[in-house]
């Protein structure tokens, strides 16, 4: 089924009557100055949809989430993109699936009054980091970092004047930006790259204890938000998740070794047991208990 975004929500956001057999969810959009707009928007789906959608021109700077977003830690991508035109597009909804978006949307040439820069550098600025570290789509990604939460908290908890709200989400522009400095430059770096490959293989190692980001960023010689940012980049996922699937796979190792040491395996990846098989299923598909019969 393919249905137009324009069909999807009413003026108040809620979803029309005549798409509610198969959508719900909200969408509010606020424009807090002349060019500067926040959209926070909610689609769970019971049907497969294509969903045909118009955005305008400007620099996007998107928070994605598989559920409705509460809070920053439902955020589990941020995307960046530069529009130089409006531009009409599809996008798949599975069924069952949600589909969660945080978007601030700001002219270049409002963002080049705010920094003291003119349009045209601004422009030139964000199709450089475009052409050098976009994907297919023309999207830089950047990974969830601390900076980043402690950014989107404030605006995901604000009540006050959309003043205010503006002078967040300045805040929150200000810091992807710099992310996307420290993401160019790692990107060129090889002694950067040399440390982030380090920082890999530290948490291969068997002895590696669990995860303390401040300390693996000490022992490689980067800071914390180089560490995140370049671990995204070099190894495509973040070391929360890269963490998480090394341990989990050295203890399916030891479980096709001795399925009968299980509580002690379950108590050596330093994971509860709801954890433990919560994140089996995730990489593997099925139970430990599945596992370790199959194995």
């Amino acid at each position: 089924m393919q249905i137009s975004m324009r069909d999807v929500y009413d003026n108040t956001g809620r979803i029309k009557e005549a798409v509610a057999p198969w959508l719900s969810g909200h969408k509010q959009l606020l424009a807090l100055l002349p060019n500067l707009y926040w959209l926070n928007q909610h689609l769970s789906s019971n049907t497969d949809l294509s969903i045909q959608e118009e955005a305008p021109s400007g620099l996007y700077f998107s928070f994605l989430g598989n559920g409705p977003i509460k809070s920053a830690q439902d955020i589990h991508s941020v995307q960046i993109a530069y529009q130089p035109k409006n531009i009409s597009g599809h996008f798949f909804v599975a069924k069952d699936e949600q589909y969660s978006l945080l978007q601030a949307r700001i002219s270049p040439a409002h963002l080049a009054a705010i920094l003291g820069e003119t349009e045209d550098q601004i422009i030139q600025h964000f199709v450089t980091m475009r052409d050098k570290l976009g994907n297919d789509n023309a999207v830089i990604q950047l990974p969830v970092t601390e900076k980043t939460l402690n950014a989107l908290e404030p605006i995901l908890a604000h009540k006050g004047h959309s003043i205010s709200l503006a002078g967040h989400l300045y805040s929150l522009i200000f810091t992807l930006i710099e992310q996307l400095q420290i993401l160019s430059h790692l990107s060129q770096c090889e002694d950067c790259q040399r440390k982030l490959f380090h920082a890999q293989n530290l948490i291969e190692t068997p002895q590696h204890d669990a995860l303390n980001i401040q300390h693996l960023a000490q022992q490689v010689g980067l800071n914390i938000e180089a560490l995140a940012i370049g671990f995204n980049l070099i190894v495509g996922q973040s070391i929360e998740s890269y963490c998480t699937r090394s341990r989990i796979k050295s203890a399916a190792a030891k479980l096709r070794q001795d399925p009968a040491a299980k509580p002690s395996i379950v108590a050596q990846s330093g994971f509860s047991e709801d954890q433990f098989e919560a994140a089996f299923i995730q990489h593997f598909g099925v139970s430990s208990h599945q596992y370790g019969q199959i194995h």
